[in-house]
């Protein structure tokens, strides 16, 4: 299962895919005793500059997840695969906001897998689980749905436990990393019955050395919303097209001009080494002296 780490925003409109296992998709969660195997997938939310999101580094970003902004009523925001591979954002119908919890008194936004087997947002009884607490599927669902047991806000995701089994655990949803407590909003959840990728919180990425590129390998370090972090590396050359910044290879990132992504090489700002063979070297927000060399 491919991992996302999504950051959208700033002077210079950036994006990163993080790293994580390629396993197999996120599973709901078992009845209460029912032990199953299943896959985990990690991403990220956040800006750049003004720490309040961008509309998208391309075209395929139709609509902005962080402010939810740019669809119509009765929709929401949310990134999404797209048919060529890479990941956009997309207004999807639905009765409600499960980062937001815009249901009635009592009941919960929640992802609901129908006998079907597609999921939707709707507004059901909310659980109990709180964050971090263990969770199982409702046994109080109504007839041909099916949901977990966490409180309001929260979604039951599989984890990998230390003696290597999986464990499940009510996390909380999230548009953007303000929106958790602790972590960052860096954690996709691939749920079948659905093209939308909801995000819950997840622990803070590693921070690394732009230019010594530190990362453990086969992390790149990248510029992030607060400071260079690890992520999986990509392979893209400078001058090359992009939606996210680790689709470059390391030591370069995903510069947006005019609503057009193209790889830029890494420099140190104010002007040193290492410096530009062309362009001009500027600084990215958040990253210290760490600049892109651009037109």
């Amino acid at each position: 299962m491919s991992s996302r780490l999504v950051l959208l925003g700033g002077a210079l409109l950036m994006g990163l895919w993080v790293a994580g296992c390629d396993d197999g998709e996120t599973v709901p969660p078992p009845d209460a005793g029912t032990a199953v195997d299943s896959g985990t997938s990690t991403g990220d939310s956040g800006t750049v500059d003004a720490g309040d999101g961008g509309g998208g580094g391309r075209s395929d970003f139709t609509c902005n997840v962080v402010k939810q902004e740019g669809c119509a009523a009765g929709q929401g925001c949310h990134y999404t695969d797209l048919t060529d591979g890479g990941t956009g954002s997309k207004c999807f119908p639905g009765t409600c906001d499960p980062v937001r919890q815009d249901c009635a008194a009592g009941q919960r936004c929640t992802y609901v897998t129908l006998d079907g087997g597609e999921a939707q947002r709707q507004c059901v009884a909310a659980g109990t689980a709180t964050e971090g607490a263990p969770c199982t599927q409702a046994a109080s669902a109504p007839a041909g749905q099916r949901y977990d047991t966490c409180a309001a806000g929260l979604f039951c995701k599989d984890d990998a436990l230390n003696d290597g089994g999986t464990g499940f655990f009510c996390r909380k949803l999230c548009h953007a990393t303000s929106d958790c407590a602790s972590g960052d909003c860096n954690t996709v959840l691939r749920l079948a019955g659905t093209d939308e990728l909801p995000l819950v919180c997840g622990p803070p990425s590693a921070a690394c050395d732009a230019f010594a590129q530190d990362c453990a390998g086969p992390l790149g370090c990248y510029p992030a919303t607060n400071g260079p972090v690890c992520a999986g590396s990509g392979t893209l050359a400078p001058g090359a097209a992009c939606e996210f910044s680790n689709q470059c290879s390391p030591g370069s990132t995903c510069a947006v001009s005019d609503g057009v992504g193209t790889c830029r090489t890494l420099c140190r700002v104010p002007p040193g080494s290492p410096a530009c063979s062309s362009g001009t070297c500027r600084a990215l927000t958040n990253n210290g002296d760490v600049g892109a060399c651009v037109p």
